[in-house]
């Protein structure tokens, strides 16, 4: 850690770090887990090459909504504040934030036990009841045009397919022409359907710690913005259900149980939940380096999406 940073911990927060060590991930950013006088805590330096000042100012709101689901008892890390501010900036070239380090164990469609699941959906629920009682008109995302989002879909497939070229993977090729079918099922009407509000927009396996029974912690809400609620049951269901081309039935209703205590949700909510993933995520995970690259989250979540693709039709059945 930038010894400026420590100094700074200490001026500004009051804490005092000793042992200090580094953690994978993050993606450009950097963690650190700090062994202090207020306890164990995770340092996050965010990369200025990643994110300009408009995207911390946006992260600093999404922070801020983390905030308030910690004080309505949603499961996330403790936010310590400079001032009124979660991100605090040393200069033009360092921007930190400090939060409690939290224990648990990150979990995979293979790992995860019938509680965890029926847990996670419990706590997605109460998640999303949260974010509901939260003002959304100055939210990133907010408001969401049904017509201008088709339209982006479409343009986004017309602009790759135009740029093929001879030397793309042929698994690429097929995963982008294999879209024009479903494309031209949707409507105005069908993003109308869907519920929308604040999500975490995040909601991976990455981000989600368990105990032995069930959720510990939600992890990394700097995604979190208006959009289409559903979206996060769907990267949940995709996460923890889907294994070896299946997805698992016991688990999908053991999700679907956890999150009724809280919301309703149907079964053919599930489906849609499916969907709007789809819709969401193609223009993520259906590009050219992710069918050359060696396995990894990347190529994990192109998967799903070429399952999604090809079993559009038979969601509806293939759910409890």
């Amino acid at each position: 850690m930038n010894p400026s940073i420590c100094s700074d911990i200490k001026t500004s927060y009051g804490i005092v770090c000793r042992a200090i060590t580094p953690i994978n991930g993050g993606w450009m950013n950097q963690l650190w887990r700090a062994d202090t006088d207020h306890g164990e805590l995770l340092i996050k330096q965010f990369s200025l090459k990643r994110y300009t000042k408009a995207k911390l100012a946006d992260i600093e709101s999404a922070l801020q909504r983390q905030m308030a689901l910690k004080k309505d008892g949603i499961p996330c890390p403790h936010i310590y504040l400079c001032g009124h501010s979660a991100i605090r900036f040393l200069n033009d070239t360092t921007a930190y934030m400090v939060m409690d380090f939290q224990e648990g164990r990150n979990k995979s469609f293979a790992s995860i036990t019938l509680s965890q699941m029926e847990s996670l959906g419990d706590v997605c629920a109460r998640m999303h009841r949260s974010f509901s009682r939260l003002p959304v008109r100055d939210v990133k995302g907010f408001p969401i045009d049904s017509r201008a989002f088709l339209s982006g879909l479409w343009e986004n497939y017309h602009t790759r397919t135009q740029a093929l070229s001879p030397d793309d993977p042929p698994a690429y090729r097929q995963a982008l022409l294999t879209q024009e079918p479903i494309l031209s099922q949707l409507t105005d009407t069908f993003f109308e359907r869907f519920p929308k509000g604040i999500a975490h927009e995040d909601f991976t396996f990455d981000n989600i710690l368990f105990h032995e029974n069930g959720v510990s912690c939600i992890l990394d809400f700097d995604r979190n913005q208006y959009s289409f609620v559903w979206h996060d049951i769907g990267r949940a269901l995709l996460c923890f259900a889907l294994h070896e081309g299946n997805l698992r039935r016991d688990y999908v209703l053991a999700f679907l149980n956890g999150y009724n205590r809280h919301l309703p949700l149907s079964r053919r909510d599930l489906a849609d939940a499916l969907r709007i993933s789809w819709c969401i995520e193609i223009l993520w995970w259906i590009q050219p380096d992710y069918f050359t690259m060696e396995p990894c989250k990347a190529t994990r979540f192109r998967d799903e999406i070429l399952w999604l693709t090809k079993h559009w039709e038979e969601l509806d059945f293939l759910l409890p």
